[in-house]
């Protein structure tokens, strides 16, 4: 049985998902096995694959969307930890030999997440150097609550049991699934925040301003309701940790809908977290948010004109 799981979603992106799989075959830690589930594609994808041979064990579906192809992944992983990785990302040569040391050396906490780079050209990794391996420890996700580190939540190492027991990502079309999941496993022991060095090289692409932005407000609009409908782990003893989580990000995304011209979300976002923020009150945002969002509006009407 391999160590470690190593699942990866692709969908139409042939010859990105190469250049992945050539970043995880030049892992120094080898004790792997590498589960691709296509989503569907329609390209060359199963054809690159096919060359692969043994090497990747290939898992297909209709396309079904993320969530779905990484939990079609966990229910065929064999690893004791399941580590995700997206088929236009790329990993360092030392990214699971440090995954690794975490593991051993702190416990085996059941979550690890790790930091990542944003890259367009990928001679820009070329500048990155390994750096020791240090880690912020915590006895679980939530206890990380207030820690203000801009999450990564798409380098995950998690123990395959848990993910399995909380019935891994959402199936839906969601923005930030993995935050969801992460919320779900947040009381599951042990939770290793690698600060260094970098895991993940992440790729930026160019793409619809206004689906991002959609898309943002519709994955904390979910994380939202998740809470409200109390199915995120902890009861009212660690509510609090998952609010504090919540609302920054609320805050957060509010805020950036509202710099490009999305008033509209940023308002309904406003207005879906206001009950929570009267729980953990943050005034100068309860009360200037919508003062904000009208000035904002009136100066952008007089710089029109």
């Amino acid at each position: 049985m391999p160590f470690f799981s190593v699942v990866i979603p692709t969908y139409n992106r042939a010859r990105l998902l190469e250049r992945t799989l050539a970043s995880v075959f030049a892992q120094e830690e080898r004790d792997f096995e590498v589960l691709v589930v296509d989503d569907g594609s329609q390209d060359d994808t199963l054809e690159v694959l096919a060359r692969l041979g043994e090497q990747v064990r290939v898992l297909r579906q209709s396309n079904a969307g993320p969530g779905a192809a990484r939990n079609l992944g966990i229910q065929a992983a064999r690893g004791e930890y399941v580590v995700f990785l997206d088929s236009d990302d790329l990993w360092f040569p030392w990214t699971l030999a440090s995954y690794r040391q975490v593991l051993e050396e702190h416990g085996a906490p059941t979550v690890v997440m790790g930091t990542s780079v944003s890259f367009r050209g990928e001679e820009e990794l070329a500048r990155m150097a390994r750096e020791p391996v240090r880690a912020s420890l915590f006895t679980d996700y939530l206890a990380s609550a207030l820690d203000r580190t801009p999450r990564t939540a798409c380098v995950l190492a998690v123990r395959t049991e848990a993910l399995r027991r909380v019935e891994g990502f959402t199936p839906l079309r969601i923005v930030a699934e993995d935050y969801d999941l992460l919320f779900r496993l947040g009381t599951e022991l042990g939770f290793a925040w690698v600060r260094t060095p970098v895991m993940v090289g992440y790729r930026r692409h160019d793409g619809s301003e206004s689906t991002m932005l959609e898309s943002s407000h519709q994955g904390m609009a979910y994380q939202l309701m998740q809470e409200r409908l109390g199915r995120y782990p902890g009861g009212g003893e660690r509510r609090r940790e998952r609010l504090e989580m919540l609302l920054y990000a609320t805050r957060h995304v509010s805020h950036v809908l509202v710099e490009h011209r999305r008033t509209d979300l940023a308002v309904d976002l406003y207005l879906r977290g206001l009950p929570f923020h009267l729980e953990v009150p943050r005034w100068r945002y309860l009360l200037g948010f919508l003062p904000k969002v009208a000035v904002t509006q009136v100066f952008r009407r007089l710089r029109e004109r």
